[in-house]
């Protein structure tokens, strides 16, 4: 009785540390530079406005380029007309292994984050100064 005792104990430390190693490697993403994404999104929030049915383009720069740096957004409507383009300077576009992508400096300030909702709509969520 004593050995099963143990043994269930550790089995179920060995697969928490399993688990919490898993979801550590799951948050370690390396930038990505010298790529341009592009990415059609149901529903996007900017700053305080909501648009529908946008197509957004990461220009994520060239790690040996001196006279860029960061990472250029431009949202565009259904009619391909500008609603928001900025570079954000300093920050670096991730992609994850469930298609998410995530503009950010570092794991300190996400400034752009796309994922699929649990109804399979891409969303997009932005805010310049961080989404909290």
């Amino acid at each position: 009785m004593r050995t099963r005792i143990i043994t269930v104990i550790s089995v179920i430390l060995l697969s928490s540390f399993f688990v919490s190693f898993a979801q550590e490697e799951q948050e370690k993403a390396k930038p990505t530079f010298g790529v341009k994404l592009e990415r059609v999104v149901s529903i996007a929030f900017i700053e305080d406005k909501t648009y529908e049915d946008v197509t957004v383009e990461f220009d994520a720069a060239s790690i040996d380029d001196i006279f860029h740096d960061g990472v250029k957004i431009t949202v565009k409507d259904i009619n391909k007309k500008n609603i928001y383009k900025k570079r954000f300077s300093k920050s670096y576009l991730y992609g994850f292994s469930d298609n998410t992508l995530q503009v950010g400096k570092g794991n300190v300030l996400t400034q752009v984050i796309i994922y699929k909702n649990s109804y399979g709509i891409w969303v997009m969520k932005l805010k310049e100064k961080g989404i909290y």
